[in-house]
């Protein structure tokens, strides 16, 4: 009779011990640093444009190709942001559809570019945030399996020779991993 009460105490306690075990945090949700439309616009470089679009139209009318404009638009290095109806107006101006569509597919382009420039930066900052805190652990790891660290000071300060002789196992100790 005594044993099964003593048994049955037993792994209650070792039952409560369990789901206190198995009470803890749920983990925190992932948090993504999102780029705002104010960020997203400085990020974004302004459409340049040292080719005017008034040019590419005398030049489509001299009789120039879809290659040759758009040749002159990337030594130019200009860049045109041009909404859906500014497209229209200036197609019916003469601009070509081709050299319409390389204006749109270049600015596209270079909005990409700068975002996934951001993305790279944030990225590596991460990474290095990483590797510090992994540094940090591993340091504070290694400290704390060293049977002959007991902090700062104890041996008589930093030095090798404290108030009861050399340290042993300098910078080293026992390792349990």
């Amino acid at each position: 009779m005594r044993d099964s009460q003593v048994w049955r105490s037993s792994l209650m306690i070792l039952l409560l011990g369990l789901m206190a075990g198995c009470a803890t945090q749920p983990p925190q949700p992932v948090q993504i640093d999102r780029i705002s439309p104010e960020q997203l616009a400085a990020l974004v470089p302004p459409p340049q444009s040292t080719l005017t679009l008034d040019e590419i139209v005398v030049m489509t009318k001299q009789g120039k190709t879809d290659a040759e404009i758009i040749d002159a638009i990337k030594q130019s290095q200009s860049r045109y942001a041009l909404t859906p109806s500014q497209v229209v107006s200036w197609h019916q101006k003469g601009i070509s559809k081709g050299v319409l569509d390389y204006m749109q597919q270049a600015n596209a382009l270079a909005e990409q570019n700068a975002i996934a420039d951001e993305i790279n930066k944030r990225e590596k900052a991460r990474a290095e945030a990483e590797a510090k805190l992994k540094r940090e652990r591993d340091y504070a790891r290694l400290r704390s399996m060293d049977p002959w660290f007991y902090g700062p000071g104890f041996y008589g300060g930093p030095g090798f020779y404290g108030p009861w002789g050399p340290r042993p196992y300098w910078g080293g100790g026992w390792r349990y991993w």
